[in-house]
């Protein structure tokens, strides 16, 4: 089943390309730019690569590169380049998955904008586009040339296609850039997609394969010590860092002020923690592809709050989860709650956050620290474990006689954007 099937779909390849350059133009007259840092390791990557040098994953004198050897063969055809316009180049790339992850989060919003998406689909594509660079995890990956949002875009592309296959590929493709996407074959596991599954076994295999032939030595040094240490990309405990592992090794600190929290206690606890929401998540997730609000959602969080490292910047797919969730949390009071708790860290960004109150980001003691580090984590934890105890008892109870089984639950009700009839998604009604 399609999950995006509107014939005014307002991810139209025109559209979102023409979002993404005005976006990307837009940014070029207001902004001075540099070869900015992070984008600067995938181009020294890219270089190392194609010079021959051994020295892919040698210390720097500023950033390492933490990537698998994969990432390094991705990134050489830029290093062709000067730094520069390579940078020039990620960043209208980046534009356009902007515009495209706005063209999806407009075809999943709620019925109420429905006549608005409808009637003027390129305006709502053009003001969402607008909406997601005020987002912290968008404009900082812009700022500092990250390729989360080209990554989230083809991994969104991946789980909507009716390309099974396909679409597993790519997103084991992009497990080989970046290890983190490997957990959205959750969502193929638990809707029994094995198509996908076997798709994205063929693609991360591929690109480990690559990455032997191409560049054998750096593989047996990334994949035989590099890929099991998590420190490998910064300090954990740090407030930038927004995964439960980080939370724990905070709460370890805390606990035990002389220790860095990387004990033997917090390592069972975080591996528990791994596997309850593991857990969860599948329980949370739909069986079929009928709601790809949850779909996106539960994964995207299940995919971020197991990663060792989970940067601020990483999380561009907070727009789903904040849909999924919202379809979750029943309390007005809580979602009151929870908006002004997080609207601060997902617009302006845990750093700039300490940076405004005095606080030292690197102070597992600090108040602050905990508030921009630790609320979103364990607010979408919880929102995981509610939703996967709803699920459960909704399964359990018998089928009532009056709502065929087909249907969706009405709060992932969405009007078939541009239909004239009857069909139904998720979302609105």
């Amino acid at each position: 089943m399609t999950q995006f099937a509107s014939s005014n779909d307002s991810a139209d390849p025109g559209r979102v390309v023409s979002a993404g350059v005005m976006l990307f133009l837009l940014i070029h007259l207001v902004c001075q730019r540099l070869v900015p840092i992070d984008f600067n390791v995938y181009w020294q990557g890219g270089s190392d690569v194609l010079r021959r040098t051994g020295a892919l994953y040698a210390p720097r004198p500023a950033l390492p590169f933490t990537y698998p050897p994969f990432a390094g063969l991705v990134f050489a055809p830029g290093a062709l380049l000067r730094p520069t316009s390579s940078a020039v180049l990620m960043e209208l790339l980046s534009c356009v998955a902007t515009a495209y992850l706005a063209s999806r989060v407009i075809d999943l919003a709620p019925r109420r904008f429905a006549h608005i998406r409808n009637s003027h689909p390129w305006c709502f594509l053009v003001l969402g586009t607008a909406l997601m660079c005020g987002l912290n995890p968008v404009w900082e990956t812009l700022a500092k040339g990250q390729i989360n949002l080209i990554l989230a875009a083809v991994c969104l592309f991946a789980l909507t296609t009716d390309r099974r296959f396909t679409g597993g590929v790519l997103v084991g493709l992009c497990g080989g850039i970046k290890l983190t996407p490997l957990a959205l074959g959750l969502v193929a596991l638990r809707q029994r997609d094995w198509r996908f599954i076997l798709g994205m076994g063929c693609g991360f295999a591929g690109s480990i394969a690559a990455g032997l032939l191409l560049l054998p030595v750096e593989s047996r040094l990334y994949w035989g010590r590099l890929a099991w240490d998590p420190a490998r990309t910064g300090e954990v405990s740090f407030a930038a860092n927004t995964s439960l592992n980080a939370v724990i090794r905070r709460l370890a600190q805390m606990i035990s002020p002389a220790s860095d929290g990387s004990g033997t206690a917090t390592t069972i606890a975080w591996g528990a923690a791994v596997t309850i929401t593991v857990i969860a998540g599948f329980l949370a997730l739909p069986r079929d592809r009928a709601r790809p609000t949850a779909s996106l959602g539960v994964g995207a969080a299940v995919m971020l709050l197991i990663s060792p490292v989970s940067w601020n910047h990483h999380w561009v797919w907070i727009p789903f989860i904040a849909m999924w969730a919202s379809t979750v949390i029943r309390s007005r009071a809580i979602r009151w709650l929870l908006g002004i708790l997080t609207l601060p860290i997902v617009t302006v960004g845990p750093l700039l956050i300490c940076r405004a109150f005095g606080a030292d980001a690197h102070d597992p003691q600090s108040l602050v620290v905990w508030w921009v580090s630790s609320t979103i984590p364990l607010a979408v934890f919880a929102i995981l474990l509610s939703d996967a105890v709803r699920a459960v008892r909704e399964r359990a109870l018998p089928p009532s006689p009056s709502v065929p089984d087909s249907y969706p639950p009405r709060s992932d009700l969405l009007v078939h954007a541009g239909s004239t009839g009857g069909n139904v998604t998720e979302g609105s009604a």
